[in-house]
Formats: structure tokens, sequence, C-alpha cells
């Protein structure tokens, strides 16, 4: 998710340039830079990653430039804190996709109204925009986690009466017109890959054959601490794109027996 060593400014530190790059000289093929705030007031640590302004493209196409000298594509990963956004460095209150108290900095986070919920769609498609720019070869959409996407996909969470809550389709909105912006103020062919959010296999199911119908070209199955092998086999099962695994740390046996369903999988520790 992140690692707290951007500037202050939310830029690319030397240090974590210097971290990413390491990976590629590795032997890494395929890098994801940790979650990158698309507004200044959505960090969800203090020295987190941002592509809200232009003023970050330079230091994000410097990492990508080093990253491809040996061989890595680089997937950036869009994101925005839920209700529980950390405060502390600017002071102002959190923003949440219904009007639900939030359990941590503030009593009542400010729901966010019709226009307002467009105009963060556009935020999220700016920061892809500026991906392109910097020339990072894929872009990923954090849905997952109750941030503010996958918030607006929780049946749990999204108690809007607008049209982007009540049933899965209007749940889906944000989303979708999220990957809608991206294919139409960019580039149709710009790899997108999505961070799916904790429902059911039955709604998660809906979601990706949606996704697809989108133009997803990949979807990061993620969860809560556990093993997700069977999620990413349902989605497979669902559609032609690929799935893949976040967080998964399996015996040899079990390590082969995904590579034969063809599930890729990612060995990760989680910060």
């Amino acid at each position: 998710m992140g690692i707290n060593h951007a500037s202050q400014e939310s830029n690319l530190s030397q240090l974590l340039i210097d971290y990413y790059v390491s990976k590629a000289k590795g032997g890494s093929d395929f890098i994801t830079v940790e979650a990158a705030s698309v507004a200044p007031f959505g960090k969800t640590i203090v020295n987190q990653l941002a592509l809200w302004s232009d003023e970050h493209v330079a230091e994000c196409k410097k990492l990508v430039d080093e990253c491809h000298k040996y061989g890595a594509k680089v997937s950036a990963r869009l994101h925005y804190a839920d209700s529980e956004t950390n405060p502390f460095p600017t002071a102002v209150q959190p923003v949440f996709s219904a009007p639900i108290p939030c359990r941590k900095y503030w009593e009542n986070p400010n729901n966010l109204t019709t226009k307002e919920v467009y105009e963060m769609i556009q935020k999220f498609v700016d920061a892809a925009r500026r991906c392109w720019d910097a020339g990072v070869d894929f872009v990923e959409v954090h849905a997952t986690h109750d941030d503010l996407v996958g918030q607006f996909l929780s049946p749990r969470i999204n108690k809007r009466v607008d049209e982007f809550g009540g049933n899965l389709e209007n749940r889906l909105r944000f989303l979708l017109l999220i990957i809608q912006g991206i294919r139409q103020q960019i580039d149709q062919a710009y790899p997108i890959i999505v961070r799916t959010v904790d429902v059911s296999v039955i709604e998660l199911k809906a979601i990706t054959r949606r996704l697809e119908e989108a133009g997803v070209n990949a979807i990061l199955v993620s969860a809560k601490l556990g093993y997700l092998a069977y999620l990413a086999d349902k989605i497979k099962k669902s559609a032609k794109i690929p799935a893949m695994i976040k967080f998964l740390l399996v015996p040899l046996a079990d390590t082969l027996n995904l590579m034969s369903q063809r599930i890729a999988f990612r060995l990760a520790r989680r910060i």
C-alpha cells in the first residue's frame, strides 16, 4: 500500500526511486508503485505518494525510465482514502461516499454531494493522464479495503439515494465512469487493472463481467489477510481477462497448483 517515504510535497523521494529501481535490477518484470493519492485531502498516511498535480509527473517519469532500463514494466495505483483519511497533514475534514459516522478521526465525515462525486471521478481520470504522461505502463484503480472507490461498491457502506447508490449497477457507476473517463480522455488501449473490493462472491463475479465489458485488462483480487485463490479461480471462470492474487504466502505445492490454473500471484508482505 505505502511505506510513508514520499517527500513532504508527496513527490517521489530518491529513497523511493531507489527502492523500486532495486526491484527492477533484481529481475522483477512487473512493479506496482505504491498507492498514489489523486487529491491532497485523500492521503491515508502523512508522506503518501501523490498524482494530484502535474508537478508530480517529472519525478514519476524519472522512476519509470529507470525501471524500464532494466526491463521492468511499471504500474501506478490510483487511490483516495476513506472517511478515515489521516487529517493531520491538512487539518481538512475527510470525505465519505455516504453519511455514516467515522470510527476514528471525525464524528461525521463530509458526505460527498452528487456534484462532488463527479468531480472526484475527474480527479482519478486526471491522475491516470499524469501516469500516461510519465510513461507508466499500466494504471491500477484501487477499489477495495473500504477506501473511496470500494465504499461505492460496498452494499454495507454505500447508503446513497442518488444514481451512485442502491443496486449493484448504481454502486458500480463511480468505478465505471472512472474507467470510461480514462478510455475517452487518454487512450482506448491504455492498460487498466482494477483491485477488487471485499464483496460477496456472487457480486464479485458480476462486477468482474461488467469491468471486462468496460475494457478493464486485469483484476487484482484483494481482501483481508487470508487465502484468496478460490476467489481468483471464480473470477477466472467468469471472464477471459487475467486474475491475480495479492497478499498470499503458500507452500510450494499450492504455488504449483496456482500456476497450473494460470492464476498470477504476488508474494508480498503487508505494510
